[in-house]
């Protein structure tokens, strides 16, 4: 099994200006780089390469990031060789190769895309200060996480779908054509009516806009839904590191 670590998201102006980073993966947390971080964990679980979108890291394979986030992903995909491939980004401060594990241990290996989500909850116990983007659905309120587990082939051939959809993110009228109406109203009822989407309705609509098998993984692992996208969050990692390091 390979790993890709997407590590090409930069810093915001203010983060930068406080850090001198101006990539999120070279931010330093508890005396290492955050894509080191990431490379440890993906080494400790993916017995394959460990390949490197967007930065570089000992041990790993360095690539140049894409002019997108699915660009970087196709990159990194192209370059792997095993038909199953985990992604993370190179982001997350507390990310452990126990929790990566963990995550891999619940994947149900015949599914195209597993992706990780987990309670929001355990996120602000365990991290607290933190902010997040979360919805609450019928079983309760999820963080997305930042890792998943893919079929490669699988992910490469429905890639072309989801650029279209990235492409149409900010035209809802175009995105409902291409998701359905249908879809795309049920996740934003969701938003306003919390607990009216199942988790498992939310798979199969998904699944069949990618026509592939889509599983969510909820997870007891807040490590890989916990990172760093601004000044204020790498603020409050200091403070936890500070307080437990």
């Amino acid at each position: 099994m390979d790993a890709v670590i997407l590590a090409g998201g930069r810093t915001t102006p203010d983060l930068q200006e406080a850090t001198g980073c101006s990539m999120r993966g070279d931010l330093m947390m508890g005396g290492r780089r955050l894509v080191q971080i990431a490379y440890e964990a993906c080494k400790n679980v993916c017995s394959g390469y460990v390949i490197c979108v967007g930065s570089s890291v000992e041990g790993a394979v360095a690539l140049p990031a894409g002019q997108t986030f699915l660009e970087s992903i196709r990159s990194g995909l192209e370059a792997s060789s095993g038909t199953e491939v985990v992604l993370c980004t190179a982001d997350m401060p507390f990310l452990t190769g126990d929790a990566l594990n963990s995550f891999i241990s619940q994947c149900e290996r015949d599914a195209h895309i597993n992706y990780a989500i987990v309670p929001t909850a355990l996120c602000e116990s365990r991290y607290p200060g933190i902010r997040r983007t979360s919805l609450a659905i019928r079983e309760g309120r999820f963080t997305g996480g930042n890792v998943a587990l893919v079929s490669r082939e699988a992910f490469l051939s429905v890639l072309p779908i989801l650029e279209r959809a990235y492409a149409n993110r900010k035209s809802p009228l175009r995105l409902a054509m291409q998701v359905g109406v249908g879809t795309l109203a049920r996740v934003m009822l969701a938003k306003f009516l919390p607990k009216t989407l199942p988790l498992r309705e939310l798979e199969n609509r998904v699944g069949r806009f990618i026509h592939g098998r889509v599983h969510a993984v909820v997870s007891d692992s807040p490590e890989i839904a916990t990172d760093v996208d601004n000044l204020e969050q790498y603020k409050a990692v200091l403070e936890i590191l500070k307080a437990d390091p």
